[in-house]
């Protein structure tokens, strides 16, 4: 089991914690960027998303081994304790609460995800923190069902409060669609592994494009004339099977060679505008980098080379350790990471 439907319990467990954290007054409530002072609704909105995400995987847990209880921390307790604890912290197995055997961290994600790790300085922390404990980072997802073709009708907030609204016959949140829920475990990660396929993107580093190609038409680069005008130069490989470096679509260099290095089979055109870079596949062509992954691209096929930065700054601040989403499931299907069924089955027993 993968899936877990978020019940309305569920929502009530995380938004009375959220309620009590606002309330304390000893919390600072200001936003952690623009320190300014956050409301209850804005509280609300920083909990809801990954305590949810929490309680799914809680449950996904209870499921394959109902033996235990798995013990969520929502305690109210100081910034830096936090970062220093596993989120399940104790576990209630035969009439008695222990430690966990091991060091549980989970975090959502989401489809617009491009990258997945921790900053180094929290990978430190952890591994402090753990006293050699084997570490998993779990991570899941929390999708709704959206109404009326419009996204913001399964904001998680406005269908609780419905929710609450429909006992009272009110209509201020009847827009909204109704509760629901599903938590689903994306794939599991153990600390080594983050070590061995991750990347070290260090501070001042540019963050960039993980889905590297995006489909063009043969438009984009001809004209009913010949090649377009906007067009200003071109390459063409043939039958190549090697180790090629590529600029960025801007033409600017990256920060180092195993970013920017590709190994590329194939034919194939590269045609150069300003501001892209579009690959013509003269036939089937893969593509690939221990950092972004394995591309396929088909033969007669256009496709603009979209490796550029994200980000209005796409500078990073701390130093990091990242894996590329689509590279962490081509790792899964080749049997380097263990799929997070057998994954999830295991820590069940062992924690």
């Amino acid at each position: 089991m993968k899936f877990y439907k978020l019940s309305f319990e569920d929502f009530k467990r995380v938004f009375e914690f959220a309620t009590n954290y606002y309330l304390d007054p000893n919390k600072n409530t200001t936003g952690r960027t623009t320190f300014e002072p956050r409301g209850l609704g804005a509280v609300i909105d920083s909990f809801t998303l990954g305590k949810l995400t929490e309680i799914g995987v809680e449950k996904i847990l209870f499921h394959h081994n109902s033996n235990k209880k798995y013990i969520l921390d929502f305690e109210i307790k100081e910034n830096n304790l936090v970062k220093n604890e596993p989120d399940i912290n104790k576990i209630f197995e035969n009439n008695l609460y222990r430690e966990p055997n091991l060091f549980i961290k989970i975090k959502n994600t989401s489809d617009k995800d491009r990258w997945i790790g921790l900053t180094e300085e929290q990978f430190n922390t952890i591994k402090r923190s753990s006293k050699d404990k084997k570490i998993y980072l779990i991570y899941a997802t929390v999708k709704s069902n959206i109404i009326n073709s419009n996204p913001k009708t399964a904001d998680l907030s406005g269908m609780f409060l419905k929710t609450i609204e429909d006992t009272n016959k009110s209509i201020i949140f009847q827009n909204f669609a109704d509760l629901n829920a599903e938590c689903k475990i994306e794939f599991i990660i153990d600390s080594d592994e983050l070590l061995q396929f991750g990347y070290p993107f260090e501070k001042g580093m540019n963050m960039y494009e993980t889905n590297l190609f995006a489909p063009k038409k043969k438009k984009d680069v001809y004209s009913k004339s010949g090649l377009r005008k906007d067009v200003v130069n071109k390459t063409e490989y043939q039958n190549v099977n090697q180790e090629i470096e590529l600029t960025l679509s801007s033409g600017a260099k990256t920060e180092n060679r195993q970013i920017s290095a590709f190994e590329i089979q194939g034919s194939f055109i590269l045609y150069y505008k300003k501001k892209t870079i579009i690959i013509e596949c003269l036939t089937d062509v893969i593509i690939q980098n221990n950092i972004f992954g394995k591309f396929n691209l088909i033969k007669d096929h256009f496709y603009d080379f979209n490796h550029k930065t994200i980000g209005r700054d796409p500078k990073l601040k701390r130093n990091n350790i990242f894996i590329s989403k689509k590279r962490v499931f081509e790792l899964i299907e080749n049997n380097q990471i263990k799929n997070p069924q057998y994954i999830i089955e295991k820590i069940s027993q062992e924690i």
